[in-house]
């Protein structure tokens, strides 16, 4: 055998160990990263951008009115193209009739800015002291008798890049009926 038949030989074992050792410790490697991160089980998201929560309404008190908002629905291009129109519906759940009932109709407020559909636009709140979040009318409602509801309507200009919302935590200005002696 000849020195460089040697030399080839000796070179294809040494690489051969290298590459038993560098499967070695990757093996190691992998035991171990599998070891100190173990693999999670549940995955909990949380939407940071979510509407907070509004509470249960409180049990109205005997022989008084307690008017909420029950819902709020917004018609694009109604009553003509630029403009919509917001229906709230608002709902009598106390033991007296509601007068002089009024609520602050707000479509911008606590709306985001961006389109969800699109991956690559942010979203982001449209923040209380955005001119354009505080936009809104006074609604004057009929009174409302117990246990009853009533809708009125507000319209609304169209805003560039902001769709309207579904006008959370209304503003709600009511009186309860004397009883009558």
């Amino acid at each position: 055998m000849t020195v460089t038949r040697k030399l080839i030989i000796a070179f294809w074992i040494f690489i051969g160990i290298v590459l038993a050792w560098q499967f070695y410790s990757y093996n190691q490697g992998m035991t171990q990263a599998a070891t100190d991160h173990p693999k999670q089980e549940h995955f909990y998201f949380y939407h940071s951008n979510a509407v907070a929560a509004t509470a249960a309404p409180a049990q109205p008190e005997h022989g008084k009115a307690a008017v909420r908002q029950v819902a709020f629905r917004v018609q694009p291009n109604t009553p003509g193209a630029g403009n919509f129109t917001c229906s709230v519906t608002l709902k009598n759940s106390g033991d007296a009739k509601a007068v002089n009932v009024e609520v602050h109709v707000r479509p911008f407020k606590g709306v985001t800015l961006g389109d969800e559909d699109v991956g690559h636009s942010s979203l982001q709140p449209l923040s209380d002291s955005d001119p354009t979040s505080k936009i809104g009318q006074w609604v004057t409602f009929p009174d409302i008798p117990p246990g009853e509801s009533r809708t009125a309507t507000a319209i609304f200009i169209n805003q560039q890049g902001v769709n309207p919302g579904a006008n959370p935590s209304p503003e709600i200005v009511f009186q309860s009926e004397k009883p009558k002696p």
